[in-house]
């Protein structure tokens, strides 16, 4: 059924607002009354919607250019042309690669210079990238754990072919997808280089479910070491390699920065986190389906949903 609000006067016309999703061609549905009076426009709630997301996204684009803005100051570009990361928040900004590329389709390049490709085309701080490949294999290309995970940032095989990752040895394709990976996990977590460094330890699963940093040493360490050394600052080896690039790293000769590329600062919210209330998940909005037919719900509603579908009710 329709819940509406309405606002009445006089003999004007009346903007109804619905919530139903429906809606006729993704047009407004119009309906005069009895007496010819006045006209009501009915907007259905997905239309509703999608303005609502348009105001908050323009919202957060001025908020965004705004911080970048009053952060870009004389001393912060000092520190990063030091660093060799001419970049506005960290984000690495190249012209293409500084390697060669070869007969056979290969390129020999630097471990920085991926680095920094991946930066930029992840829109992934470099600092934040390089901190996570010392803590996982210390830059080591060859490396293999006891559990399987492979190469300079620690990929195990299954997440590998999930990545796009051809050859989980090869250096540049390596380092491409875990950027790309601790892309999804700030995605996930506001930009929280905290969260998303236990969500690439322990999985986004265990800190989606204490609600913070997991209770696990390993994972309490590792992500004391991740910030240790993003704040002491992390030197790339010189180290010159050949590697064979594929479409994660897109077109190597060419700068990859990508519009609205997003610097992530570190966060520390999460070492202290705890796990939402049931009354905080219910207070949570989650979108279910897409386009004309997205729903929203909350969060307590979603997990009814996903309850009553795996009993095979509705």
């Amino acid at each position: 059924m329709a819940v509406a609000s309405c606002v009445t006067n006089g003999g004007e016309d009346v903007a109804l607002t619905v919530n139903d999703i429906s809606a006729v061609d993704g047009r407004n549905q119009v309906y005069a009354n009895r007496a010819g009076s006045r006209k009501t426009t009915i907007t259905p709630f997905s239309e509703v919607l999608k303005q609502q997301e348009k105001n908050i996204a323009a919202s957060e684009a001025a908020a965004a250019k705004e911080n970048i803005s009053s952060k870009d100051t004389s001393s912060q570009k000092a520190d990063n042309i030091s660093m060799g990361n001419t970049s506005v928040g960290n984000i690495a900004e190249t012209k293409g690669t500084t390697g060669t590329r070869n007969s056979d389709g290969t390129l020999t390049t630097t471990l920085a210079d991926i680095f920094r490709r991946a930066s930029e085309k992840y829109g992934v701080s470099y600092d934040f990238l390089t901190a996570v490949a010392k803590a996982e294999s210390n830059f080591n290309t060859n490396c293999v754990s006891s559990a399987g995970a492979k190469g300079i940032m620690q990929i195990m095989p299954a997440e590998a072919k999930g990545l796009g990752i051809q050859d989980v040895f090869d250096a540049e394709q390596n380092i491409m997808g875990s950027a790309k990976l601790l892309a999804a996990h700030l995605e996930k977590f506001n930009g929280d280089t905290t969260l998303a460094a236990a969500a690439y330890n322990a999985g986004s699963g265990r800190v989606k479910q204490y609600g913070g940093v997991p209770p696990f040493k390993e994972t309490q360490n590792y992500v004391k070491k991740i910030a240790a050394y993003m704040k002491e600052g992390v030197t790339v080896p010189d180290k010159t390699v050949t590697v064979s690039p594929n479409k994660l790293s897109g077109d190597v000769t060419k700068s990859q920065k990508k519009a609205g590329s997003t610097s992530y600062q570190t966060g520390t919210s999460g070492l202290n986190a705890v796990a939402a209330t049931e009354e905080e998940l219910n207070q949570s909005m989650v979108v279910v389906g897409s386009g004309d037919s997205a729903v929203k719900m909350t969060y307590g509603a979603y997990q009814r949903y996903l309850e009553l579908g795996s009993l095979g009710v509705g």
